[in-house]
C-alpha cells in the first residue's frame, strides 16, 4: 500500500514540475497581437450601399435593408487588396472584352460576364463535382451544349468554346424563369434546384427564397464583382489593359491528326508545356480528327527568345600545389 501512495506522489510531483516548466516558458514566448491594417487600401466609406443597382436589366430591391446588406457584406469581402485579386483584374482585362460579343450574339446581358468571375477567378480550374473550366461546366452539361470532351480534348477549358455552351445553357435557362435574376441562381443552383424552390416555397423572386448558403450569396457576390472591375480604384486597385496575361498568338488550323504534339510544338519553335498553356483543352500528347471535316484551332504563341550564352572564360590550368584534395 505504501508503494502505491509513493508512486502516486511522485506523480502528482512530477506534474507540478512540468506544469511550473510550461508556465514559465510560456511567459517568455508571449506575444501581443495588434493588428496591420496598412495591406487595406480601400475601406468602405458609405454605411449604405448604392440607392440604386441593376444586374442584367433588372433592379436590385436595395430598397429592402436585408437585401442592401446582403450586397454591402459581399462588397466588404472584397474590399481588401491582396494579389489574387489584382491577377484577376488582370485576366478580367483581357478575356471579358472577348466574351462580351459571344453574349451579345446569344442576346444574353453583358453583366453576365461577372458570372465567370465568380465562377473560377477566370482561371481553369476543376471543382471537386468535376466542373471544370471558366464557367465552370459539368461534363454531361457541356456535351449538351456541343462542347467536346474525351481522353484527348476538353473544351471546357477553351475559354471561348466554353462560353458559348455556357450562353446555350443561360438562354435555356431564361426561357424557364423569363427574367434573369432566377438565371443567374439557376447557374449555380440548376433549373431544377430553382424550380424546386420556387413551387417549395411560392414565391418566385430570388430576393424572397430561402436557397442554400452559396446560391444565396450567388447574386450578390455577381455585383460585387461588377462593382470592383468597373470601379477598381475605387477599391485600391490600378486599372489594368491586361497585356501582361497573354502574348500575341498565331493560330493554326488543324484539319490532320497529329500523333506527336510534342513534335508538332518543336516544329513551331516551342515546347509541349508551352503550347498546352495556350491550348489547355488539350489533355494528351496526340490529337486525332475522329469525325470527316472536323477541325480544330490551336493558339501558338512566339518562340521564346534565343539566348545566346557567353564565351567560356578561359582558366589557369592549377598547379599540383594549387589544387584541392580532400586526400590530406
Amino acid at each position: 500500500m505504501k508503494k502505491v501512495q509513493f508512486i502516486l506522489l511522485l506523480v502528482v510531483m512530477c506534474f507540478l514540475i512540468a506544469y511550473a516548466t510550461y508556465t514559465k516558458l510560456s511567459e517568455s514566448y508571449r506575444f501581443s497581437y495588434e493588428p496591420n491594417g496598412r495591406f487595406q487600401t480601400y475601406i468602405l466609406t458609405q454605411k449604405e450601399p448604392p440607392r440604386q443597382l441593376f444586374f442584367a436589366g433588372e433592379e436590385i430591391p436595395l430598397q429592402d435593408r436585408q437585401v442592401a446588406r446582403r450586397l454591402q457584406k459581399e462588397m466588404q469581402v472584397h474590399a481588401y487588396y491582396n494579389n489574387s485579386m489584382a491577377l484577376m483584374l488582370d485576366r478580367a482585362a483581357y478575356w471579358l472584352p472577348q466574351f462580351d460579343p459571344i453574349l451579345k450574339q446569344y442576346g444574353v446581358p453583358r453583366d453576365f460576364r461577372y458570372l465567370v468571375v465568380v465562377e473560377s477567378m477566370l482561371t481553369n480550374v476543376e471543382s471537386p463535382r468535376g466542373a471544370a473550366g471558366y464557367w465552370q461546366i459539368l461534363p454531361n452539361t457541356g456535351q449538351t451544349f456541343g462542347l467536346e470532351i474525351n481522353e484527348e480534348v476538353d473544351e471546357r477549358y477553351h475559354p471561348i468554346k466554353a462560353t458559348h455552351a455556357a450562353c446555350k445553357y443561360l438562354k435555356q435557362s431564361h426561357r424557364t424563369f423569363g427574367n434573369w435574376t432566377n438565371v443567374a441562381a439557376s447557374y449555380n443552383a440548376g433549373i431544377g434546384g430553382v424550380l424546386q424552390a420556387i413551387k417549395r416555397q411560392g414565391k418566385d423572386s430570388f430576393y424572397k427564397l430561402q436557397l442554400n448558403g452559396e446560391t444565396s450569396r450567388y447574386l450578390f457576390k455577381i455585383s460585387a464583382f461588377k462593382q470592383l472591375i468597373e470601379h477598381p480604384k475605387e477599391f485600391g486597385y490600378r486599372r489594368t489593359n491586361g497585356k501582361n496575361v497573354r502574348k500575341p498568338v498565331k493560330r493554326i488550323k488543324v484539319t490532320e491528326s497529329i500523333e506527336d504534339l510534342a513534335e508538332f510544338a518543336a516544329r513551331q519553335g516551342i515546347t509541349l508545356a508551352l503550347l498546352k498553356q495556350y491550348n489547355p483543352w488539350l489533355l494528351q500528347n496526340s490529337l486525332t480528327i475522329k469525325e470527316p471535316g472536323k477541325t480544330y484551332v490551336l493558339d501558338i504563341p512566339p518562340p521564346p527568345p534565343v539566348v545566346e550564352k557567353p564565351a567560356d572564360e578561359e582558366y589557369p590550368e592549377l598547379s599540383t600545389m594549387d589544387s584541392v584534395s580532400t586526400n590530406q
